[in-house]
């Protein structure tokens, strides 16, 4: 299920958080796993809050707490994070992220010939 609205770099370390889990989780759990990064109970509190309001994520209610979980998989984000990068950058054209990538060198020999491989028919 896609978002409705993007997922900002923040949101998406709450929702890796989520998915590495695998189960609901509260918000005193998802700070406690991001304490490297700085970030107060508040401020993760306002990122869950943000991304329930994307339908990112929902949450359940346990006594009097609020257990979070993601709405969408892994796959799912990457693949509507991709199409927006896509249309936003590119002008919706696979053909010129892929040019933009050659061009800078930013592909090795062997992902071009994986790429390849993936398109040949037989």
């Amino acid at each position: 299920m896609p978002a409705k609205k993007r997922i900002t770099e923040s949101e998406y370390e709450i929702l890796k958080v989520m998915w590495d889990a695998g189960e609901p989780m509260s918000a005193p759990q998802i700070t406690e796993k991001l304490k490297e990064k700085g970030w107060q109970r508040t401020t993760v509190a306002t990122l869950l809050t943000r991304l329930c309001e994307k339908d990112g994520a929902a949450f359940e209610t346990r006594g009097r707490a609020h257990y979070y979980y993601p709405k969408m998989s892994e796959n799912e984000y990457k693949l509507s994070a991709t199409k927006s990068l896509i249309g936003r950058v590119f002008g919706g054209s696979v053909k010129n992220l892929v040019a933009a990538l050659y061009t800078n060198n930013e592909m090795t020999d062997e992902e071009i010939k994986e790429i390849k491989e993936m398109f040949e028919l037989d």
